[in-house]
């Protein structure tokens, strides 16, 4: 049973790793935003409210909180709120709120313009909503727990095990079987290793500054 539940479950001290990798990588993703908001959120852009609103359905309008002004203040206003939830999601301050809060703006900006999702906004929307399910996570290397009286029956070995961290572990066994049944299916064979005129991973490994200099190194055909 001890086997089982370090299987699918998960350690105290790992989901608070998991809590503040995720939260950084959300808040660099938002900092990100703030050049974008003008063209892909605002009224001046290229989705006005007024093209948006008239094929949406009211569930979709209370969801999408930022289809309720197309004003730029107020889409900024929305990043700033949600790049301090993103900071404090990741210190662990208020997690229990900050967790759902972060996941619920982070759906809210995704439907505000649908054309600008790609695979990193889908796993963001999975990892925030185990986020949300796992408190725990908020325990350990947080603002929380620093402010909280140190008790001396914490257990730093804790394993939690929930269906949430079951779900977690088995959305990073997806993650690869989706990514090589994709690559071993493309009709086009990009992913092989004789493709033709170039391998795709080989096409991404030239625009990495590590690629670039391998390639200077071995030449065109290394």
């Amino acid at each position: 049973m001890n086997r089982l539940a370090q299987t699918i479950g998960c350690d105290v001290k790992a989901l608070a790793l998991f809590r503040i990798t995720l939260g950084v990588l959300l808040t660099i993703e938002l900092f990100n935003r703030f050049w974008y908001i003008h063209p892909f959120y605002s009224d001046e852009g290229t989705l006005p409210l007024k093209y948006l609103l008239p094929s949406i359905d009211p569930l979709y309008k209370i969801l999408c909180i930022h289809c309720q002004s197309g004003s730029l203040y107020f889409q900024y206003l929305l990043l700033a709120v949600q790049l301090l939830t993103a900071i404090s999601f990741t210190l662990g301050y208020w997690y229990s709120l900050t967790s759902k809060l972060c996941w619920f703006l982070y759906l809210s900006s995704t439907l505000r313009n649908t054309w600008l999702s790609f695979i990193l906004d889908r796993y963001f929307h999975y990892l925030l909503f185990y986020a949300m399910l796992l408190p725990e996570a908020g325990e350990w290397y947080s603002i929380a727990k620093s402010n909280r009286p140190r008790n001396k029956a914490d257990n730093h070995n804790h394993t939690v095990v929930s269906m949430a961290t079951l779900a977690l572990k088995l959305q990073i066994l997806w993650i690869y079987i989706d990514a090589g049944v994709g690559k071993y299916s493309d009709p086009l064979g990009g992913w092989t290793y004789h493709a033709d005129p170039l391998p795709a991973l080989d096409t991404y490994v030239r625009h990495t500054l590590g690629g670039q200099y391998l390639y200077a190194i071995l030449g065109s055909h290394g």
